[in-house]
């Protein structure tokens, strides 16, 4: 099947207007993201000459310029968490195999990358990974391992070509073919490699005989002769002579795990990125290293200072190498051993939130902080950790200081400039920290006890150590409420999730009350607010229900039971709304009336600015969206709606006052649910299903109809779970929107099978 340049540029318009599902939503409401924070995170790369570059993202394909980082084109689909691609030895081609969760079946599609044209596509029934593949250099023929048989397909077309024929056939791991196209030669069970002829499908030889383990990487060198390979979670190199099937050399490459290796484009040199490690005390870097051929030995080695490597990929003239690190790219300069650029706009921390104004993002990860200024989305500031590891990290009310662990110490940096204003001796970094709101203390947890430490006095490093007194544990976090009164900690001891409260007198911090939650709930540090009358609340997440909670000298008092189950949880700054994330879908609700609003379908939410102005959720390839979280309130809406109101009706004396788009039923459903939905004016109805990518699946048009409750299932409208070619649809999240005359409403349902 061949499509055209033109045709599928048209549909990649729209895959990427659509790509990430907030867009359909938010047009009923009219609310948009603010903006994007970050470029999408890099995965694999191939130079398809020297100056280009292509770049895989989570998303899809991206052609970048070498020199500078810019996007020249984008292209393909990919979808969520299910996808892998697969280069042609010199990147003109390459694969996208796509499946979603539980599928047994790949989608195969084919890409001339120079012409950004969709070659082919075409379905396996089976589950296809990135070591389970290989193109052809020679010929248009892609392997694939298909139930532990190796087939062999004319990507042109998608026919299959036959299959490698032996009985027994062994679970394979990793393939490569010959450089004349001649062979393929997969590595089986873990130990043999076997030489199979590709014309004649039979297994011509077995050599290696080593227990090698799960294969990382096999590479064949340019001309042909030679193949290198590796095991994960190793860091020792086999290479081989193709023409004599014997083992050259086996070698132990450094301290660490090998993380990628290629050839050098004479065939000559093999260069082996290295992760760091710890012998005898000393820690060594992240390391690239070369190593001569014929003789064996290691000839040179270099290191850029960053750490984590992921791949490394050399461009055709061999004089420039692609490192992709976690947390930055570095193009490097072979010859001169030099960083021509550094690339790093993009989301690489494990420990992501809100400044408390909502002006800043923070990313950390273990060597680097990242910040990005929200109004602008431009990244502001790249702090690396240099020889240590960073830990927890808190942010002031201001958003001017950072306070964040490197052992044995917890700094105080500036926000604007990364360095250093303060620190305190703190040797166990890994713990949980906290700014109090006056901006004042910092607490940190200290192997189950609380440490205060007072900015007032920083030279004196004044500390005040608050013991639990509960065993065996440690902190789950610690936190602040307003104008200092009270410091929490929650901890987890004999099983049992326990709540302290110490309340601020002048300088002294005293314990006031240790209240065991009850079985089977949690907090969070997010889920504090203070009541409209000044009383402190807190969040409990069940395993069926949320709880609020007020604090009360004697006990905390339970104020109202949500039926949600979500992470995180967010109060808003008044504590009348709680945020929320269940299913990766953020709800809504207001406690008080413990009705939910409706508002954008916002997926993977996970942050809320303490003012309540900014919100922010993760998009598929990686990125952040922010929004603005005043106008998702019912006081900014244009008409604030809620979804089944506790305890009220939608009709006065007979009438629908508003039109509304209810919950499918059931949910999850297989195969089959209803669509419930009320009007209140006769309209032309439509309902659409999407993907969560956007991609229209179903149209259902049950035509004009009058005003009325269409929430009973012999009025709602059915979806038999077929897509509009009458194929089902697989198990997932999608969406449902109605258009009914000015009105547009947007739901998530599941399918289950």
């Amino acid at each position: 099947m061949k499509t055209s340049t033109t045709v599928f540029r048209v549909n990649s318009l729209a895959f990427f207007t659509l790509i990430s599902i907030v867009w359909i939503p938010s047009l009923t409401f009219g609310i948009e993201p603010i903006g994007t924070i970050g470029q999408p995170i890099p995965e694999q790369h191939a130079f398809l000459n020297n100056e280009t570059i292509v770049r895989v993202v989570p998303t899809h394909i991206q052609v970048v310029d070498s020199n500078t980082d810019t996007v020249m084109d984008e292209f393909g689909e990919r979808t969520r968490y299910y996808s892998n691609v697969i280069f042609s030895p010199t990147a003109t081609h390459l694969a996208i195999l796509n499946r979603t969760k539980n599928s047994l079946m790949t989608t195969v599609n084919i890409w001339n990358v120079k012409n950004r044209e969709l070659i082919s596509r075409w379905e396996i029934a089976d589950r296809i990974s990135d070591d389970e593949a290989a193109f052809s250099p020679t010929e248009p023929i892609f392997a694939t391992t298909v139930a532990r048989e190796i087939h062999l397909w004319n990507w042109q077309n998608g026919e299959n070509i036959g299959k490698l024929i032996r009985e027994n056939m062994p679970s394979d791991q990793a393939m490569v073919f010959s450089a004349d196209g001649r062979h393929l030669i997969v590595v089986a069970n873990r130990s043999n490699l076997e030489l199979w002829n590709v014309e004649t499908h039979n297994l011509e030889a077995q050599f290696g005989k080593h227990n090698i383990g799960s294969v990382g990487e096999m590479v064949i060198s340019p001309d042909g002769t030679k193949l290198a390979m590796f095991a994960l979670n190793s860091n020792i190199i086999y290479v081989w002579d193709l023409k004599t099937q014997q083992k050259l050399w086996q070698k132990w490459n450094s301290v660490g795990n090998i993380a990628s290796i290629a050839f050098s484009q004479d065939s000559q040199n093999l260069y082996v990125g290295n992760n760091w490690g710890v012998l005898n005390s000393q820690r060594w870097n992240d390391q690239v290293r070369v190593w001569d051929i014929e003789s064996g030995e290691q000839i040179d080695v270099f290191e850029t200072g960053f750490n984590f490597l992921n791949t490394l990929t050399l461009s055709p003239d061999g004089e420039t190498i692609l490192l992709n690190y976690r947390d930055v790219e570095v193009l490097w300069d072979i010859e001169n051993k030099q960083q021509l650029s550094i690339w790093h706009d993009y989301i690489s921390g494990w420990d992501i939130a809100l400044s408390p104004d909502g002006q800043t993002l923070v990313s950390v990860s273990l060597h680097f902080i990242k910040t990005w200024d929200v109004a602008s989305q431009q990244m502001r500031l790249l702090v690396s950790s240099e020889d240590g590891f960073f830990r927890k990290f808190a942010i002031s009310p201001d958003g001017q200081k950072l306070a964040i662990g490197i052992d044995p110490w917890i700094q105080v940096r500036n926000m604007q400039t990364g360095k250093v204003e303060s620190q305190f001796t703190h040797h166990y970094g890994i713990g949980d920290y906290a700014f109090s709101k006056t901006g004042r203390w910092i607490a940190a947890e200290n192997w189950g006890n609380i440490d205060i430490y007072d900015l007032k006095a920083p030279a004196e490093n004044q500390k005040v150590t608050l013991h639990t007194h509960l065993r065996s544990t440690s902190n789950h976090w610690v936190a602040f409420s307003e104008n200092d009164e009270y410091l929490v900690a929650v901890k987890k001891a004999q099983n049992k999730e326990w709540i302290l409260f110490w309340k601020r007198e002048v300088d002294t911090f005293n314990l006031q009350l240790t209240w065991e939650a009850p079985q089977s709930y949690r907090t969070s540090r997010s889920g504090f607010a203070v009541d409209a009358d000044g009383s402190l609340l807190f969040a409990l997440r069940g395993n069926i229900d949320l709880q609020i909670w007020k604090f009360l000298p004697d006990a905390p008092q339970l104020v109202a039971t949500l039926p949600i189950v979500g992470y995180p949880v967010h109060f808003s700054p008044e504590g009348r709304y709680i945020f929320l994330g269940q299913d990766d879908d953020l709800q809504i609700w207001d406690w008080q009336t413990e009705t939910q609003l409706d508002h954008p379908v916002i997926l993977d939410y996970f942050d809320l600015s303490q003012n309540g102005a900014i919100l922010a959720s993760y998009n598929d390839s990686g990125q952040i969206h922010i929004w603005d979280a005043t106008k998702l309130l019912p006081s900014q809406l244009e008409e604030p709606t809620v979804v089944e109101p506790k305890g009220k009706q939608f009709v006065t004396l007979g009438q629908i006052k508003r039109n509304q788009l209810l919950q499918n039923f059931p949910n999850p459903f297989n195969p089959e649910t209803w669509i419930p939905f009320r009007l209140a004016d006769k309209s032309n109805v439509t309902i659409h299903i999407y993907t969560p990518t956007g991609k229209l699946i179903r149209s259902l048009s049950p035509g004009i109809i009058s005003a009325g409750d269409y929430s009973a299932q012999s009025q709602a409208v059915h979806w038999d779970g077929h897509n509009d070619n009458g194929e089902p649809v697989s198990s997932g999240v999608y969406l449902y929107t109605i258009n009914a005359g000015d009105f547009s409403a947007t739901r998530k349902m599941l399918i289950k099978k």
